[in-house]
């Protein structure tokens, strides 16, 4: 597909260093626009290449409220004096100044339920962003020349000399974790600093691309393309001190909590309809906010401890164990009833409540119209769409397409799985993988283009409710039993693997070169894209975007 090009007069491109995220006037606006409204009914072919169309512009920033021209009170009272004897002139009461005093740090004394989040440990050689896929509005991050589709992961130049000019950190620092959305990515660097690249019409990257001015060109403004096809900090986040360690993103909703566990977001949610927006009276939100309060006593502090997003809707895990949903709720994928008429409404962070109020959540995940939690006994729990059985909560009639409030899911429980354990969930449209403690993977959901990565005997397909899904959790089989996977991601109709002795898999379906493997469209299971012995790469992490994969690769020379 061409290159995405801005409407206007050409415009001078910045230097070929990154540099700081350029201010543009509140009242300018961003460009093109692309609709992508992800349907929940059932596909029964091969998904379509999307292409991007321009509809009207949006603002960019939210209206601000006028500051308050309320003075607050004095804390200091002054005393009543007694009244003198008119023969004699009231003294005058001396008042003392007021001392501002600076807040005091918090203390955190109750031991969390749920870690806050670290950074991870530093790898050297530092590791490398790779990308495959479809890459046509610069979701690759490669620059304005690296639009196409690549069949095998391609490294980053661009992120190389970046490590060699100390961008990302000291010692040929690299990226330190990776998600790739719909159409854009965000990558994380060894000093917490996030970087975008991507479409950005919904406001996806973080930061504003259009109409921004060239500081050494006056009059001119910097490359649309540059801006969104090469990466750029989130400059916002940098000046107010925060430490990225997770994000993760859905169409053009994108989060990220730090390691003192604030939550930041930016982006918006779409709906069947079209764009339901970033919250009640704002279509887009450009820039990172706080949305979330969580409780604040003495000693005790709520914070954030990890996050998850489908298409367009957010889920938090609390320090304390609880569960915040907010976002699209049309599939139920928010686990509570939102009125029709009331759509925005959901776009008001919300408990998610297990079953009791009592129990507690260990870890959150989501697919694309579904979500998940492991509770504090390691029950997994499913709510949302289940059209093709991708909640593994089973499937007998049409009645269990929605799953409205969460449920157990029979066959991941601790009778079920004994002292094993998942660890993370991930989902794409209409199917589900599972991330055990072991090191195992169980799938469930759409099988008709090897979504599942069972081989075609396969047990799970005997007596089947419908020949295209699996409505329970199976057990995949991966080519090496003795290497564990220990992180799992799913695009729409792919999945990626990364094991402990750095091998890749890919399977599914990819027609954009999603999967890695060449020409290769479907695999029914786990094959090799990165292998563990021999090879210059070593696989540390992988994301599946809507049409694109990135992998975090460290040499292994």
């Amino acid at each position: 597909m061409a290159p995405r090009r801005s409407s206007r007069a050409p415009s001078a491109k910045p230097a070929s260093k990154v540099a700081l995220e350029p201010t543009a006037p509140k009242s300018q606006v961003n460009g093109v626009s692309k609709k992508r409204a992800a349907s929940p009914e059932r596909i029964e072919t091969a998904p379509l290449k999307r292409s991007k169309s321009e509809t009207e512009k949006s603002e960019n920033d939210p209206p601000v409220k006028p500051a308050s021209t309320r003075k607050p009170r004095s804390k200091t009272s002054v005393a009543k004096v007694p009244a003198e004897p008119a023969t004699k002139k009231a003294a005058k009461t001396k008042l003392s100044p007021v001392r501002e005093t600076q807040p005091t740090p918090h203390v955190q004394v109750k031991p969390y339920f749920n870690q806050l989040p670290s950074p991870p440990q530093k790898q050297r050689p530092g590791l490398v962003p790779f990308a495959w896929g479809a890459g046509n509005f610069g979701q690759f991050g490669m620059g304005a020349d690296a639009l196409g589709e690549f069949a095998k992961p391609k490294k980053n130049v661009w992120a190389t000399e970046q490590m060699e000019d100390g961008a990302f950190g000291d010692d040929n620092a690299g990226i330190e974790s990776v998600v790739a959305g719909g159409l854009h990515t965000i990558f994380i660097d060894e000093r917490g600093t996030i970087w975008t690249c991507g479409v950005n019409d919904d406001a996806a990257l973080g930061r504003i691309t259009q109409d921004v001015p060239d500081p050494k060109n006056p009059g001119s403004f910097l490359s649309v393309d540059d801006l969104t096809a090469v990466p750029h900090p989130l400059q916002s986040l940098v000046d107010e001190g925060f430490r990225a360690v997770t994000a993760a993103s859905g169409d053009s909703i994108c989060a990220a909590v730090s390691d003192k566990g604030e939550l930041r977001v930016w982006g918006s949610f779409r709906v069947n309809e079209g764009s339901l927006g970033f919250s009640n009276g704002l279509k887009h939100q450009f820039k990172p906010v706080p949305i979330l309060e969580l409780s604040h006593k003495p000693g005790d502090a709520e914070k954030v401890s990890s996050i998850a997003a489908g298409n367009n809707h957010l889920l938090v895990l609390t320090t304390h164990g609880h569960i915040y949903s907010w976002g699209a709720g049309e599939q139920s994928q928010l686990g509570r009833k939102v009125l029709e008429r009331r759509k925005i409404h959901g776009t008001v962070p919300e408990k998610v409540t297990l079953g009791t109020r009592l129990r507690k959540a260990t870890v959150v995940g989501a697919g694309a119209f579904h979500s998940f939690a492991v509770d504090d006994k390691g029950d997994v729990w499913a709510w949302g769409l289940n059209s093709m059985g991708q909640t593994g909560t089973g499937y007998a009639s049409s009645e269990d397409s929605v799953v409205q409030l969460p449920k157990k899911i029979q066959k991941l429980s601790k009778e079920t799985l004994g002292d094993d354990v998942v660890i993370q969930i991930a989902g794409g449209t209409h199917h589900t993988l599972f991330l055990l403690q072991s090191g195992k993977v169980y799938a469930c959901g759409r099988s008709s283009s090897g979504q599942l990565g069972l081989p075609a005997d396969d047990p799970a397909f005997k007596d089947q409710v419908d020949p295209d899904f699996v409505s329970e959790p199976v057990l995949v089989p991966f080519p090496d039993s003795d290497d564990p996977v220990v992180q799992i991601s799913c695009g729409s109709h792919n999945n990626s693997a990364v094991t402990r002795g750095g091998a890749l898999y890919s399977w599914g379906q990819g027609v954009q070169g999603e999967l890695g493997l060449g020409d290769e469209e479907e695999v029914k299971t786990p094959q090799i894209v990165v292998r563990k012995d021999g090879g210059a790469w070593f696989a540390a992490a992988v994301s599946c975007g809507g049409q694109h994969s990135i992998g975090l690769f460290r040499s292994k020379k």
